[in-house]
């Protein structure tokens, strides 16, 4: 059978031999060095398999901290992404021209002045239930599938898309070019790629979420996304978002864009989060990539003499900002605001503005910086389009994802040292409770449109913390306290929307 060809543009062994990639690297002293890179290439390991990565492909690697057992690898390609472990003991690099050699435990995050990548190959897109993303030439020939009524081999030519779910006798949904699909359980042990960096990798179908057949090229990146001329892609299929939708837009730093959509609003797992609705976002809007720091509410303390929050001893730097009420939150998100030149979002009674001052519940038409709304939160948790159904904010598993009471070391970690959800946003699960605008409510099962509640005297918290365990840790676990509440446990993450 004629397998699926890679076109490609750049011929990859010609980058493999890197000199001196720029960088910046952050130790986990606090010091801040920038420096350049002398290495090839980035081993890496992973549950599936063993990588070796070029550095002119490597975006961004976050180190784990005590009590972490993950490395997270982000690559140049669109919401590519390894979570595993680093083999190189040694990152090598040379500052102001002397050579110099970091232990990796002494590292707590590099970024790679690497320019992000088009994607122009005929290729797959492989999600794996770790949340781990790659693109890649899918070197089996075909799947065997057990069905009700047959076993069958499907050649990957014929194939557009596969879903996967369970462990052990997978069973599978395998949707065909001409719009056939069929269920079963997959008899194939083993599912061979080939990735961009040249790895091969032979991945268990019991670790896969799904595979997208790229059948058209892919033209070039957008936002982070990546955008196709012609491929039929559909709504399962963890390409995220619509890249059209918002043109083109320049994202604020430590800001992700989550486009806007519709998504089912809370859970069954507990009985506790429903009943379920579906909620739709007619706007686009940003979300903080991490939570605020107590370095980024520090600039606020100082301009405006404000309470300085205690860190509990847990230390401050880039750990989350503690001990903030919810008066706090959002007099920090108007002053972010007036910094900026927008307009403000809350006035003094805590109530949503629109551009021109005046009073409204309706999240899309606020411009200034914000706390997101209960809704806005659950959907960029699930990784907006993507419609992730994941227990936790980008796994499954909730020790990759979050901070809580069995890995925490009883205090907050800083930001941004577990693995990110599938749109790159931190912390979603575990670490500090986290601020919403809205008041609780009880749950409907009335559809809703950009939906915000005014009504109630307690204002919702979402995430989970350090100090709670991983049931409350979930995506669609809610909580509250009164407004003037403050705690060792609780800060916050800012939001805004995209003016039309």
């Amino acid at each position: 059978m004629k397998k699926v060809m890679i076109v490609v543009s750049v011929l990859l062994l010609s980058i493999l031999v890197i000199a001196n990639t720029g960088a910046k690297i952050e130790m986990r002293n606090g010091d801040v060095i920038e420096c350049e890179i002398n290495m090839e290439s980035i081993s890496f390991i992973t549950d599936y398999g063993e990588l070796k990565i070029p550095v002119s492909f490597v975006r961004e690697i976050v180190f784990p901290a005590p009590g972490n057992r993950v490395t997270t690898l982000n690559t140049v390609f669109p919401n590519e992404t390894f979570g595993g472990f680093l083999l190189d003991e040694y990152i090598s690099i040379s500052l102001l021209g002397n050579p110099i050699r970091f232990h990796k435990d002494a590292i707590g995050k590099i970024a790679v002045y690497n320019e992000d990548k088009a994607i122009n190959q005929e290729l797959v897109q492989v999600h794996l239930k770790t949340g781990d993303q790659f693109y890649g030439e899918m070197l089996s020939t075909g799947v065997d599938i057990q069905t009700s009524y047959g076993e069958f081999e499907i050649v990957t030519e014929n194939i557009e898309g596969m879903e996967f779910e369970g462990e052990g006798n997978v069973l599978t949904k395998i949707k065909l070019n001409n719009k056939s699909e069929m269920r079963g359980t997959i008899k194939d042990d083993f599912i061979v790629f080939k990735l961009l960096s040249g790895s091969e990798l032979s991945v268990s179908p019991g670790k896969i979420r799904s595979i997208v057949f790229l059948k058209d090229k892919v033209l070039g990146i957008e936002n982070g996304q990546a955008m196709s001329e012609d491929t039929d892609i559909s709504q399962n299929s963890y390409l995220s978002g619509d890249p059209t939708s918002s043109g083109s837009v320049n994202i604020p730093e430590n800001m992700v864009l989550v486009e806007k959509g519709s998504f089912t609003f809370g859970d069954i797992w507990e009985g506790i989060e429903v009943p379920l609705s579906k909620v739709t976002f007619t706007y686009d809007f940003y979300m903080g990539k991490y939570e605020v720091t107590f370095d980024e509410y520090e600039e606020f303390v100082v301009d405006t003499a404000a309470r300085r929050p205690s860190d509990n001893g847990f230390g401050r730097g880039q750990r989350p900002v503690i001990d903030v009420n919810w008066w706090d939150a959002i007099e920090y998100c108007n002053w972010l605001s007036e910094k900026e030149g927008l307009p403000k979002a809350y006035n003094e009674n805590g109530d949503f503005v629109d551009r021109d001052g005046q009073v409204t519940t309706d999240p899309s038409l606020v411009v200034g910086y914000r706390l997101p709304t209960e809704a806005e939160w659950e959907y960029a948790a699930r990784g907006g389009q993507n419609n992730d159904r994941y227990k936790y904010s980008g796994s499954d598993n909730v020790d990759d994802v979050a901070w809580y009471s069995f890995n925490s070391t009883n205090k907050a970690q800083e930001v941004g040292t577990k693995r990110s959800n599938t749109i790159g946003i931190y912390d979603m699960s575990g670490n500090v409770w986290e601020w919403c605008s809205d008041n609780y409510d009880l749950y409907s099962s009335t559809e809703k449109t950009n939906p915000f509640s005014d009504n109630g005297s307690c204002r919702v918290c979402r995430g989970g913390s350090w100090n709670y365990t991983n049931a409350d840790a979930t995506v669609a676990n809610r909580n509250c306290e009164p407004p003037s509440f403050a705690s060792y446990s609780l800060g916050f993450r800012i939001c805004r929307t995209i003016s039309n």
